[in-house]
């Protein structure tokens, strides 16, 4: 094999996002509360993977520690094969809520990334003109947040999550307080812009089968302290839509999952205050 074949293949097999021994947990009140306990997790390039478990397992705190918001108490987090630290801003983090500045209209809230980053609006701007209709905001550039719908005002955070640039977008639950059917609309919507993005994706969420459609593997989180229960691989064709949900292929694999969550739910329910 040619050196720069063997380097090209190396590099393809080590992953983009690489978390080990992740270990984290809060003090408040003279009382330790352990949240996350030994966690291991990996992310190929252009992989989506989704994280899920039970409430207050740590799914947050653990894209939290991804993004730089939060350093683990021990444990290690490589990107590209490198150490991470100093990751703050080097990854594109959306969280539950918007966050849409409302002085601001559609456009200019896209942007902000771009400016933070040191671009001239103009040019900001011109970057995110030419992807307001993959997004499905053209004709809604000058509209102020208020005037937009929950489904248009998320499209609108993760636009802007976009433009910022980064290889790796992290998303937590952003879609976990539309309606069922806006919810759906966008969870097609999300795996139809991925394809053509070709971002690493690491999603947050409680919705077991938003997780089971859009991912290539998900991870499945015990009851707190979390833990790697399992991790799935999603072995469904792609593309994917909507239509999948009811295969016997899609119900099998979710019926997986359930049953590690509800294992874990009973577990968090004997033991409440561990």
């Amino acid at each position: 094999m040619p050196p720069t074949t063997r380097l090209e293949s190396a590099r393809a097999m080590v992953p983009k996002l690489e978390l080990a021994g992740i270990r984290k947990q809060f003090s408040f009140a003279g009382k330790t509360l352990p949240v996350l306990e030994g966690v291991d997790l990996s992310v190929e390039e252009g992989e989506f993977v989704s994280v899920i478990g039970p409430s207050g397992c740590g799914k947050s705190t653990l894209l939290n520690i991804m993004a730089g918001l939060e350093e683990p108490d021990q444990g290690t987090l490589c990107m590209d094969g490198a150490d991470a630290a100093g990751r703050l801003g080097k990854v594109g983090y959306m969280p539950q809520k918007d966050l849409l500045l409302p002085w601001r209209n559609v456009l200019d809230n896209t942007i902000l990334g771009p400016e933070l980053q040191g671009v001239s609006r103009s040019r900001a701007r011109q970057q995110a003109l030419g992807l307001m209709e993959r997004f499905g905001l053209k004709g809604f550039e000058g509209h102020y947040p208020f005037l937009l719908s929950g489904g248009m005002r998320q499209r609108a955070a993760l636009l802007r999550t976009v433009l910022a640039g980064r290889d790796v977008i992290l998303l937590d639950e952003p879609f976990g307080a539309l309606d069922a059917l806006t919810r759906s609309r966008l969870q097609e919507w999300l795996l139809e812009l991925w394809s053509g993005l070709g971002k690493t994706m690491v999603l947050v969420t409680h919705d077991v089968d938003e997780a089971t459609l859009l991912s290539d593997r998900v991870y499945v989180l015990t009851a707190r302290p979390g833990r790697v229960k399992m991790v799935m691989p999603v072995a469904l064709p792609r593309p994917r839509t909507l239509d999948m949900v009811t295969q016997p292929a899609f119900l099998s694999l979710k019926a997986s999952l359930m049953t590690a969550l509800r294992e874990e739910d009973l577990r968090a329910q004997e033991e409440p205050w561990r």
